[in-house]
């Protein structure tokens, strides 16, 4: 939906303001496409007014204009800052001695050999280099020191970024909640248990489908072995034989099942993973429907969660379900076996000099999940996003917000020096292929010998 012509037109008087007040101001297309009364009422109290702007003048040379979260397509084009030169090169050709070092050493191809070892004059992608605080290896190299990188415009020293409302995210995770699905990560244990569907104490079954899906698993020995109460095809003979091996009566241990499948989905901050069933049948046998214990009561829930929660088999490696009960390693036929793991995976030793989303090569040629949920190496923003090329360059960073998080102009925050994202290495995706390593242009990853957690315990 584009907004009025009235709505933008306020919006350049008071973009004019600004730039009447020194300011130089970027990012005015997604200004105008998340535009609406509300967004430009709060412009006008938080940002463009007279002492707003004196207030932002001490600390500011430039305000841009960024959104968080999905937008829609005709916005995902490159921003044209992209194409502005932030910094310049300043070469003294009267020291340089052709040595071609800078232009070699260079990772952004920004010096273009002029054929005689010197960078060319006229030639030269500006655009690309990210300051002596990201790189600055050809000002390092230089045995002359003939090459001094500064600003190309004094404004992008400090920004001030406008932080915009962005209801298009908002509309969009909404739309697309009801059509998810739920995939299970055989690596992943812990997570909050969430019963995806109607439990039935009178059909052990179809509750155990529901719960396999969940991922609740309870496990109990029959007949000498471990198993899966869940992939049990008759459930009810297995807990009479059950019953019998522990000296329990049938009626009583089909009775305490009944009963934990009856209140399990009232109960709340249970993790999904694998429960000794044998223990939790004893308990509440003994403690719930020997004792009286009235379930509908909130001191019998508070019971038998606490019953649940000890039964809890604690597994940090392998996931629950798809761990091997009583061991650690899989069969011989799990395709885990086919998995060529080797010794090194990726350490971001030196991420002061990674540029983050402007590059990640190492995130998407990595060919175990591009960046997913589940891949090897994920990015894991600490901040805006469109804060970031000028955090890793070393220049000051304010945010302001205008979803209404921020009240006053003093109310900004200084995220100045910050560290705008992490890498999350996940050892058990990771195959030691090295494509990281080779891709990432600026020395930012060492290798380092795997780590497994077993239960606290690191091998």
């Amino acid at each position: 939906m584009q907004p009025s012509e009235a709505l933008v037109g306020r919006l350049h008087n008071l973009v004019k303001l600004a730039q009447n007040s020194g300011f130089r101001v970027d990012g005015l297309h997604l200004a105008k496409a998340f535009l609406n009364e509300v967004t430009l009422a709060r412009m006008e109290q938080l940002v463009f007014n007279p002492r707003a702007l004196e207030i932002f003048r001490a600390r500011a040379g430039r305000i841009e204009f960024i959104v968080e979260g999905p937008v829609p397509a005709e916005l995902l084009r490159e921003s044209p800052l992209k194409q502005e030169a932030i910094f310049r090169q300043a070469v003294a050709y009267d020291l340089c001695k052709s040595c071609s070092l800078c232009i070699n050493v260079c990772p952004k191809d920004v010096y273009v050999d002029d054929r005689f070892g010197k960078p060319d004059k006229d030639q030269r992608r500006d655009e690309e280099c990210t300051g002596t605080n990201q790189c600055g290896k050809c000002v390092d190299v230089c045995p002359e020191n003939a090459i001094e990188i500064t600003l190309a415009d004094p404004a992008f020293a400090s920004t001030l970024f406008l932080l915009l409302d962005n209801p298009f995210a908002t509309a969009l995770l909404e739309a697309e909640a009801g059509g998810d699905f739920y995939l299970a990560n055989p690596l992943e244990t812990g997570r909050p248990l969430n019963i995806r569907g109607e439990v039935s104490p009178n059909d052990l079954l179809l509750s155990n489908r529901v719960l396999d899906e969940s991922n609740f698993h309870p496990v109990f020995e029959i007949n000498g072995a471990h198993r899966h109460f869940v992939d049990s095809p008759r459930p009810a003979e297995d807990l009479k034989t059950w019953a019998r091996e522990n000296h329990r009566e049938p009626e009583l241990v089909l009775a305490a099942i009944k009963a934990l499948y009856a209140h399990l989905p009232r109960l709340s901050g249970l993790k999904e993973g694998k429960y000794a069933l044998g223990e939790m049948l004893h308990r509440i046998a003994d403690e719930i429907i020997l004792a009286e214990v009235d379930l509908a009561a909130d001191a019998g829930l508070e019971l038998l969660k606490k019953i649940i929660d000890e039964s809890y088999v604690a597994e940090a490696f392998f996931g629950a379900k798809r761990r091997p009960i009583g061991g650690l390693l899989p069969p011989g036929t799990s395709p885990a076996w086919k998995t060529p793991y080797g010794n090194m995976v990726p350490a971001y030793v030196h991420a002061e000099k990674c540029l983050g989303p402007e590059c990640a090569l190492c995130v998407t040629n990595c060919p175990e999940g591009s960046g997913g949920e589940t891949a090897a190496i994920r990015m894991v923003p600490q901040v805006p996003l469109g804060t970031i090329p000028s955090l890793v360059r070393g220049l000051e960073v304010f945010v302001l917000k205008l979803d209404g998080s921020h009240s006053r102009p003093e109310e900004m925050e200084n995220l100045t020096g910050q560290t705008p994202f992490k890498f999350a290495v996940n050892p058990d995706y990771c195959k030691s292929c090295g494509t990281c390593l080779t891709c990432c242009p600026h020395g930012v990853i060492e290798p380092t010998v795997r780590q497994f957690n077993l239960g606290g315990t690191q091998q």
